[in-house]
């Protein structure tokens, strides 16, 4: 039998892809396995470190309660009450001057026990904070004073209570930069 040999031209090296870490194909899907997994060790590392954003402790007791939540919306639109809520555009750092206004259903103001003003930052609960609106001495009139720390979007919610009947109302604002 006669030995065969392969041929190749002067000055080229045949290669040997018996030797794994030498090869290639290999060296690259290892480096792609490591940089999938290096940016999803970062990613989580930073959803862990970041701010949890806005978070209810006890959300599920609140979404088992939404037919409640629904019934209490429909008996709000019975009462009539209307809130007419003057807040100009919020600037950061400046005080702004809440003014609440209640109506009933014939149009005429009213006193009601207490009127709050929640305010929350959605990317950051430390920023959440809470206004109580003070009567002015007219009928149906309360006034406060609100400073916003930081610009951005926030939600705001008027709660108003009289007697036993409590009214929300919700709302989104922007807050933008002093100028």
């Amino acid at each position: 039998m006669e030995n065969s040999t392969v041929q190749t031209s002067p000055g080229l090296k045949e290669k040997d892809w018996s030797v794994v870490w030498k090869n290639p194909f290999v060296i690259f899907w290892f480096a792609i396995m490591i940089i999938v997994l290096s940016v999803n060790f970062f990613m989580v590392s930073m959803a862990i470190v970041t701010a949890p954003g806005l978070t209810i402790p006890d959300f599920y007791e609140k979404g088992k309660n939404m037919s409640s939540i629904l019934e209490k919306r429909k008996h709000m639109e019975t009462l009539g009450w209307e809130m007419q809520i003057d807040l100009a555009i919020p600037e950061v750092g400046k005080d702004q001057l809440v003014t609440l206004r209640m109506l009933d259903k014939e149009g005429r103001f009213f006193n009601v026990d207490t009127a709050v003003l929640y305010y929350y930052r959605p990317s950051n609960i430390k920023y959440d904070g809470e206004l109580t609106l003070k009567s002015t001495g007219e009928v149906g009139v309360y006034q406060g004073v609100l400073n916003f720390p930081i610009k951005g979007k926030y939600d705001l919610v008027m709660e108003i209570t009289k007697g036993e009947e409590v009214y929300n109302l919700g709302r989104s604002i922007m807050v933008k930069e002093a100028s």
